[in-house]
């Protein structure tokens, strides 16, 4: 492994010789963007410990992931592959999600009516007369679930109950 001066040394080496405005011919200076773009994310990579420990366990694919920003930073190799690992499932989790659509709905029916319009006819006793509470009785439930399945690009079935 290189040691935190060797890197910023081949850095400040290779960003002199790259830099975009040392180069006055357009092919080369588009080229010169290009690769001082790329020296840039390399030194950023390779001078953070964090960035620098995903790179050598998982590769480039490890930094694209996104979540990393919420993950400790003094973790070992195989905490940050168990971590890519979690991370890569919630993805698969919310891609799956996305595509079947998930829809639930909840219906309680209650009869309040005595919450509003106090009647003065009573004709049983019932305990909440004597403590003063209305009569609020729930006269239904219904709960609803429905997924969506593609089969094709163009054709989705829904299943619901």
């Amino acid at each position: 492994q290189a040691s935190a001066e060797s890197i910023t040394n081949a850095y400040h080496r290779l960003s002199k010789l790259y830099h975009p405005d040392k180069h006055h011919h357009p092919e080369r200076k588009k080229e010169a963007e290009l690769l001082f773009g790329k020296i840039k994310k390399a030194y950023e990579v390779l001078s953070d410990g964090h960035q620098r420990a995903i790179y050598d366990n998982l590769g480039v694919k490890g930094l694209n992931t996104q979540g990393w920003e919420v993950v400790k930073r003094t973790k070992t190799p195989q905490e940050i592959r168990e971590e890519y690992e979690r991370l890569a499932r919630e993805r698969e989790e919310h891609r799956l999600m996305q595509r079947t659509n998930p829809r639930s709905n909840v219906t309680v029916s209650i009869n309040a009516t005595e919450l509003f319009t106090p009647s003065d006819e009573t004709y049983t006793i019932d305990l909440r007369d004597l403590v003063g509470l209305p009569h609020i009785e729930v006269s239904g439930l219904a709960i609803n679930q429905s997924i969506d399945l593609p089969i094709t690009s163009k054709l989705t079935s829904t299943l619901s109950g």
